[in-house]
């Protein structure tokens, strides 16, 4: 049985560092990894960076994918492309909130799709 491991995509990698940490603390069994920033530490996103994140994760783990802004989800969905034997999901859910749902979710063994609806549903909601 395949697991939901949970991608994280940042423009700044210590953003995306401290957003795993934090998420890790929802559930540490959950499988997390987390990119950010260029090879040289300036801002952006490398497909490079996040191909390697990818490989960190087990083969047959369905993967969900958060983002902090637009660019980012051009280069997940560049990412996905090259990896079509690979079960990728993007979410539009917040960062933080959506990926802390995401965590809880996949930690009781939901499906992908169910981790990533209640994500997704999770900033729908007035505050």
């Amino acid at each position: 049985m395949s697991a939901v491991s949970i991608f994280l995509i940042s423009h700044v990698r210590e953003l995306a560092i401290g957003a795993k940490r934090l998420l890790q603390q929802g559930n540490d069994q959950v499988k997390i990894v987390a990119t950010g920033g260029l090879e040289d530490g300036e801002i952006g996103t490398s497909i490079d960076q996040m191909q390697l994140a990818l490989d960190e994760l087990p083969k047959d783990d369905e993967v969900l994918i958060l983002y902090d802004i637009g660019s980012a989800k051009m280069n997940a969905e560049m990412l996905m492309e090259m990896n079509p034997d690979r079960t990728i999901s993007i979410t539009d859910a917040p960062l933080i909130e959506g990926g802390y749902v995401a965590v809880m979710m996949a930690g009781l063994g939901d499906d992908l799709d169910t981790v990533q609806q209640k994500a997704e549903s999770s900033y729908h909601k007035s505050r």
